[in-house]
């Protein structure tokens, strides 16, 4: 039996559905090893960013959850501002000589050496602040630059008929291989008093590990990217040549993007809702810890729930995007996005969404349902109202994150497709350090992690309502 890739590979053949770039889509292979990358990826951004390293270190290694809130902050931030410089350029680079492999090649064991970096971050040890300083803004950085090589392969595997049910496939991989990292990580070191390879708790080591063991889960699952998914072809200019080319490409592009009007309304609108999207993902761990004081291990449980919540939703969303159109995916998504956090952020120890009573008190268990809840510590209606919304909220960044991807290959010219993707990842990081300074500072004047975590609001609103003026129609590339 064939599956229904492999039957897609064989039907859309020249004559029939050709990739965005004109090409014949890729067979099965090709395109296991292009969407199983996203698994390799994501163990970075759920571990270390999110619900494991970034709770961790606000409270054990700086000690003090608001300033260790708005050191957090400061370091996405500075990881922001380095990608935001340099994307558009890597992304010309890769146009200009043809392959992304060797990119992403590179770029994935500066990843490593920065997620390795993180194990020495020691708590209560103020040294440890610089180290991952220089761990996560190398680990960051590395990684988005190749997710711009990584994204602008997209159009070029796939029939444009296809291209949103691949994308999301892809995110919705990269959730399943989260998953079972969280799984390995609770399995092996956070729920055992004596964790695998004897690592000592009393030490933080069963936190401090997730840095490796992210570092070696890229390693391992890049793998069948770099052997089974087809590059590019060179363009036969030589590295300093297109190097050169590279870098007047995106000064080039930068000044034709008058002539890309659709394309710049989109990422404009793009980089303002998906910065507070992702703003949200980097605090959200930090805020529970501080408003329900959860240890690690509980706040791995609430990140475990979001990320398997996910996974349908954001197939659901390939599907619709394909159905609909990836505009009216995003607009939806986002909006539902917005509305959840609204209520996430009214969510606290006494009442839930603004106006719900809720409590402390622990709750009997009178089925399965709560006693699993019960077992993972969520045994208050405060704990479990903020998991309902937290999760809720979470499903819809997935379909919004995987049309997003699928948008610019829908619109973009189909010979400038790295380039742009480069600019979508400046797009995405341009403001990067807006959302998460603003977390800083808000938090920081205001005292409180529910002021700093609501001001992302205006962020996905000002995104929304810029999404309204664009068009879903390809460009063409334009000469003069």
């Amino acid at each position: 039996m064939t599956s229904a890739y492999e039957e897609q590979a064989t039907h859309e053949q020249p004559g029939g559905h050709l990739t965005v770039t004109g090409s014949t889509p890729t067979g099965f292979r090709g395109m296991f090893g292009w969407f199983i990358y996203d698994w390799a990826l994501n163990p970075y951004f759920i571990l270390i960013n999110i619900f494991v390293f970034a709770p961790y270190f606000s409270s054990s290694v700086v000690g003090d959850d608001i300033r260790g809130q708005a050191i957090w902050g400061y370091v996405q931030a500075t990881a922001g501002i380095s990608i935001a410089l340099l994307s558009p350029f890597f992304g010309s680079l890769a146009d200009a000589a043809g392959p992304r492999k060797p990119g992403i090649f590179v770029f994935t064991l500066l990843a490593f050496a920065g997620m390795s970096l993180l194990w020495f971050a020691a708590p209560g040890d103020p040294s440890s602040v610089v180290i991952v300083i220089v761990g996560v803004v190398i680990a960051a950085t590395s990684l988005e630059f190749a997710i711009v090589y990584h994204n602008a392969m997209l159009p070029a595997l796939v029939s444009k008929r296809r291209i949103g049910t691949l994308s999301s496939v892809g995110y919705a991989i990269g959730s399943a291989g989260a998953i079972l990292s969280f799984a390995v990580w609770l399995s092996l070191f956070g729920l055992p008093e004596v964790t695998w390879l004897g690592l000592d708790k009393t030490a933080e080591e069963h936190n401090r590990i997730v840095g490796p063991l992210s570092g070696l889960w890229l390693l391992v699952f890049a793998i069948p990217f770099f052997l089974f998914t087809p590059d590019q072809p060179r363009t036969g200019l030589r590295r300093m040549d297109a190097a050169k080319k590279g870098v007047a490409m995106v000064v080039g592009t930068v000044k034709k993007l008058p002539h890309y009007k659709n394309i710049a309304i989109y990422l404009a609108a793009r980089m303002i809702y998906y910065d507070g999207q992702a703003a949200v993902f980097i605090f959200t761990g930090v805020y529970a810890k501080g408003i329900f004081d959860w240890p690690t291990t509980q706040i791995g449980f609430y990140g475990l729930i979001i990320i398997v919540s996910q996974i349908p939703v954001t197939i659901l969303g390939g599907l619709v995007d394909d159905l609909l159109g990836s505009k009216k995916t995003i607009v939806g998504a986002v909006s539902c996005f917005a509305i959840g956090l609204l209520f996430m952020v009214g969510t606290t120890t006494e009442t839930a969404a603004f106006f719900i009573p809720v409590s402390l008190d622990p709750i009997v268990a009178t089925n399965f349902v709560g006693e699993a809840l019960n077992a993972m510590g969520f045994d208050t209606s405060a704990e479990r109202w903020f998991l309902a919304l937290a999760t809720l909220t979470g499903t819809f960044a997935g379909p919004s994150l995987s049309s997003s991807r699928t948008m610019l290959a829908r619109i973009a010219p189909p010979s400038m497709m790295a380039e742009f993707y480069g600019l979508y990842a400046l797009c995405g990081k341009a403001t990067s350090f807006l959302a998460p300074l603003t977390v800083a500072i808000v938090t920081q004047v205001s005292e409180s992690q529910r002021t700093g975590l609501a001001s992302v609001l205006i962020f996905m609103v000002v995104g929304l309502l810029l999404m309204f003026f664009v068009r879903e129609e390809q460009s063409v590339a334009h000469t003069h």
